[in-house]
């Protein structure tokens, strides 16, 4: 849909114009076949005025001749030849107005030629004269001309507005031949000219409106190549922001079920169920490592899928299951044809499998199964769309934990209930009556929380109390128990020397025989190293694992930050985007270690050259990207700021000279922009950076651009 449309109003625009040229030089040839057509026309007459010449140049022989015989009465053969030439003549005439189709612009020939017959058969007769002679021989002459010069093949006829009939009349008296002789000879001549000459700048014109037709004609084959390009890269971009978008709804359905979820049979099944719902997504499947199982939506693919599960259970075996449950690490397959790893290896044409990904599911640091996803689309898993499924795996691993947790409360409950409620484990507890007095407590709790056990029985666990708990919190927790008999949740209590403890808590109703509750049961377990861990993941996911950097995820968010601020303040904000030249080349021939050495170092210098309160980070494999959220009130001064702590960076990275002993080849292209409000987006912002760093790269590379709306 997006490809089609944006592709016809780009065509429409960019087109348009010439495409009309390109009609426009299409009619011009086709005026000038036209005109070719009208050359040969002139041809024809031509011709046609021949015949007229010769024709009349007979018919005065044959005049003087019949005069001559009518006066001596001599000669008779030689006007008989002169008969047969002018019928000859006549007959040659009248094949031509044929042939060229001159019937409706040629005239009276018929009859003008019968009143010659008539005087050729009344040669001998008395009542012959000369003058009845003169007359046949000038009306014939005069009619013969008249078809000539009133034809509406010719120009020249009545170019200067001359009365014709006049010219006519004149040109058929006997004493007047010579006159008509040069004319028709003139006439011929000029016809023969002009024709010849209009034909050869006619000739000209139609090469030069040919070669036109063929430049505008590979301009818009070249111009459709260009557009197409254009077009076939922004529906790259489209479609993979469009995946992204996808996965970030599969996120989201799979957050609210996940939260909802404290059962691994139902886990599994519900998510492949989702991942189906993606068109990207041909296939998708769950193997639990404990119970050597296939979790997956029912169907053909499933049963090719559980014919394997008992390749899956052996480490040592070559398959990608395997092989993910003994790296414990992500394998991603963006070639589904490159090499055989699959069982659905030889169907995937069929099956339109094109790429694969499979993630190890962990809980509580212990691979305890694997996700594996089938794409429709070759490339799919690239880097973004590895980390998000990365954040349903996180999400998965710690329901997975939650639900342990849940079992965990199930399985003590049991215990509780069987053991009359024994004290007799390691676990922290205490009860309390219904009026939320200490009544028992045992020795873990005692000590977790740093009291003694007489210095507990009585008091109320409010002493424990701490901000985090606040009045709709217990209130929360009460009606839960009222209502459910039982609540769980994480707890922060206040240690006996005020130091605070994060607790994941159990509180149960202890209920008589009626269904009364005596007292409550809370069980509790120190979660800080949870804490802790959650934290690391917290950092992992917003910072760079090689240099300690920001990434791209952190830097967003402190870009909104700083648009909020400079908008709020009236000051000007800007970003540096810096990318590192040469950098393939280095990791192709030094090896990545080097490369990684390299960018370890760079990341130092740029944090070196900047300001405590700026934001250094790394946002792709060589690009960095640093925020600077305070640069002035002015755009002048921004800009001279900017530009001051851009040339110290790159003077900064200038000055590695060596990596590892190698010699540095790499230099600094580097693009800034400006903001100072949030009238541009944190995405465009980015981007009007990156722009900027691509023209730095134009301009020789280790320069630096502006980027100029």
């Amino acid at each position: 849909m997006f490809k089609n449309r944006l592709f016809l109003k780009i065509i429409s625009i960019f087109t348009l114009p010439i495409l009309l040229i390109f009609v426009y030089s299409s009619f011009i040839v086709y005026q000038k076949n036209i005109m070719f057509k009208q050359v040969e026309i002139m041809k024809d007459n031509l011709v046609f005025v021949k015949n007229i010449k010769e024709l009349i140049f007979a018919i005065d022989k044959e005049q003087n001749a019949v005069v001559k015989y009518f006066l001596t009465q001599k000669d008779k053969v030689d006007l008989q030849k002169e008969f047969k030439n002018s019928d000859e003549l006549y007959n040659e005439l009248l094949n031509t107005v044929k042939i060229l189709n001159l019937e409706s612009k040629v005239e009276n020939l018929d009859y003008d030629l019968n009143r010659i017959k008539e005087i050729r058969q009344s040669l001998d007769s008395e009542k012959l004269n000369l003058y009845q002679i003169s007359e046949a021989y000038k009306s014939t002459k005069k009619n013969i001309l008249s078809s000539l010069f009133f034809s509406k093949h010719f120009k020249y006829a009545n170019n200067y507005n001359l009365d014709l009939s006049k010219i006519v009349d004149f040109l058929s008296h006997d004493e007047n031949s010579k006159y008509l002789k040069e004319l028709l000879s003139s006439l011929l001549e000029t016809i023969d000219k002009e024709t010849n000459l209009f034909k050869d700048e006619l000739l000209n014109d139609k090469n030069i409106s040919i070669l036109f037709l063929i430049i505008v004609f590979f301009t818009m084959g070249s111009l459709f190549f260009v557009l197409k390009t254009i077009v076939s890269k922004e529906q790259e971009s489209y479609l993979k922001i469009k995946t992204y978008k996808d996965i970030y709804e599969i996120l989201s359905k799979t957050n609210k079920f996940l939260t909802k979820t404290y059962d691994k049979e139902s886990l599994y099944p519900n998510i492949c169920e989702i991942l189906a719902q993606n068109e990207n997504f041909k296939f998708a499947f769950f193997y639990d490592v404990s119970d050597k199982k296939i979790y997956a939506k029912n169907g053909k693919l499933k049963q090719i899928i559980s014919s394997q599960v008992n390749y899956y259970e052996d480490i040592s075996h070559e398959n990608l299951v395997s092989k993910t449950v003994k790296w414990q690490t992500n394998i991603i397959i963006n070639n589904f044809y490159e090499k055989n790893l699959s069982v659905f290896y030889n169907e995937a044409k069929n099956l339109n499998i094109n790429s694969m990904a499979t993630f190890p599911i962990k809980k509580f640091d212990k691979v305890v199964g694997v996700m594996i996803i089938y794409s429709t689309q070759i490339g799919f898993f690239d880097k973004e769309v590895e980390v998000l499924f990365d954040k349903l795996v996180n999400d998965i691993n710690h329901c997975l934990e939650k639900i342990k947790y849940e079992e965990q409360r199930l399985e003590q409950e049991d215990e509780l209930r069987l053991s009359s409620y024994s004290f007799d484990i390691a676990e922290p507890m205490l009860i309390t009556d219904t009026e939320g007095h200490i009544v028992r407590v045992n020795q873990a709790f005692c000590s977790i929380m740093g009291y003694t056990k007489d210095e507990l029985i009585g008091r109320n666990p409010r002493i424990f109390k701490t901000p985090h708990q606040d009045y709709k919190f217990i209130e929360d927790m009460w009606n839960c128990l009222r209502i459910n008999g039982f609540w769980t949740g994480e707890l922060y209590n206040k240690k006996s020397n005020d130091e605070i403890i994060p607790l994941k808590g159990t509180i149960t109703a202890i209920k008589d025989k009626n269904g009364k509750a005596t007292h409550y049961l809370g069980q509790y377990f120190d979660i800080g190293k949870i804490k802790d861990k959650e934290k690391v993941l917290e950092y992992q996911a917003t910072h760079d694992n090689l240099t300690g950097l920001p990434n791209r995820l952190l830097l967003t968010d402190r870009i909104e930050q700083a648009i909020r601020k400079v908008t709020r303040h009236k000051i000007i904000g800007g970003l540096i985007f810096i990318d590192l030249d040469n950098f393939k080349v280095i990791n192709d021939t030094l090896g990545h270690d080097i490369g990684d050495a390299l960018l370890i170092t760079v990341a130092k210098k740029m944090k070196e050259s900047i300001r405590e309160e700026d934001t250094v980070s790394r946002v792709g494999g060589d690009e960095f990207v640093i925020l600077l959220d305070n640069l002035g009130s002015t755009r002048d001064e921004a800009r001279r700021n900017i530009k001051y702590l851009a040339t110290k960076i790159k003077d900064a990275l200038n000055s590695i000279d060596s990596i590892e002993g190698y010699k540095n080849i790499s230099t600094p292209s580097i693009g800034i922009t400006l903001f100072n409000d949030d009238s541009v987006s944190v995405k465009d912002l980015i981007k009007q950076a990156d722009t900027a760093m691509y023209e730095a790269k134009k301009q020789g590379k280790n320069t630096i651009e502006l980027f100029e709306d």
